[in-house]
């Protein structure tokens, strides 16, 4: 009995002496991780967020965007992942328009994101060309985010 009690004591210490070495965030074999908070879950958001409008290459597309990412666009499709890469590559934006957020708020629930927002587009005057209205819904999956559904729609003037 008192073996077992001289046992669980250093146990005990053993464990409570070497937890405060244990990195709250950081990288352990390679492998990226931190705590997560919902300020932490939003700011996450937010850098996908501009470095999905930014984005101009497949590889950054395949890191954001899920396995199972929808994008349902106006002719009445629903794009997979793959085909909404596909599209992204054989139609570049032209390198003359400048994207910007003129409005993004994130809502989250527990593993789910969601965000909403306007883009402005402009040419390389400064002269805006167009804007859009978006919803990305993002899941954190496997300790990071990633996008599971996109839609934009054109912002017309009420007549």
């Amino acid at each position: 009995m008192r073996l077992k009690r001289i046992a669980a004591s250093l146990t005990f210490i053993l464990i409570a002496s070497i937890t405060p070495f244990f990195p709250r965030s950081g990288t352990v074999g390679g492998t990226s991780f931190s705590q997560r908070s919902a300020g932490r879950d939003r700011q996450s958001l937010i850098d996908l967020e501009n470095v999905w409008l930014t984005a101009n290459d497949a590889q950054t597309l395949d890191r954001i965007l899920a396995f199972d990412f929808v994008h349902p666009v106006p002719t009445g499709d629903f794009l997979t992942k793959a085909q909404h890469i596909e599209w992204f590559t054989k139609h570049p934006s032209p390198t003359n328009l400048k994207f910007r957020f003129d409005r993004l708020d994130i809502r989250l629930y527990g593993d789910v994101g969601i965000a909403n927002g306007l883009v402005v587009t402009s040419d390389d005057n400064g002269k805006e060309i167009g804007r859009n209205v978006f919803t990305d819904v993002f899941a954190y999956r496997n300790g990071r985010w990633q996008a599971i559904n996109g839609q934009e729609t054109d912002v017309r003037k009420m007549r």
